[in-house]
């Protein structure tokens, strides 16, 4: 009897010294209205700045610290064979660049591949009529003002 008013005792303390862990297993877990996760990994990144939208290097390093086995097996893979031998804070920079890569890779090509089709000199005609719109905004170039061009109509 005595033992078991003294785990719950140790508990109640427990989780009170070590509240902040608690919040971000319950975020994790999806016990909150409240949790903000990342839009690639989808993992909890409360621990960081509000301002944040990816899991940063400082959310990599939480997750070293404080859960093994999701920066095992989440984070940990997105290394390529040559950043697995470096410095573990290096490894964390790397992580949270690949993260943010997905999202911005994309986007960056397309751009890039758009321009270099308007930007050919040996055209014989404007190719921006035969850019999927979608495309477009993706890159986002949806401003056809200033090209002398009507913008695609939908069929």
């Amino acid at each position: 009897m005595e033992n078991s008013l003294l785990n719950k005792v140790y508990e109640m303390v427990n989780h009170l010294i070590h509240l902040n862990d608690l919040k971000h297993s319950l975020i994790r877990k999806g016990k909150t209205p409240y949790s903000k996760t990342c839009p690639v990994t989808g993992l909890d990144i409360s621990m960081q700045p509000n301002n944040s939208k990816f899991l940063s290097y400082t959310g990599v390093k939480w997750y070293y610290e404080h859960d093994q086995k999701t920066f095992e097996t989440i984070l940990a893979p997105r290394l390529t064979d040559s950043c697995k031998t470096k410095d573990i804070l290096i490894q964390f920079k790397e992580i949270a660049h690949s993260i943010r890569n997905v999202d911005s890779n994309p986007r960056n090509n397309t751009r890039r591949a758009i321009r270099k089709l308007l930007n050919e000199n040996d055209s014989l005609f404007n190719n921006l009529q035969l850019i999927d719109r979608n495309k477009l905004k993706e890159a986002g170039l949806q401003s056809f003002s200033g090209t002398g061009i009507k913008e695609p109509q939908e069929s």
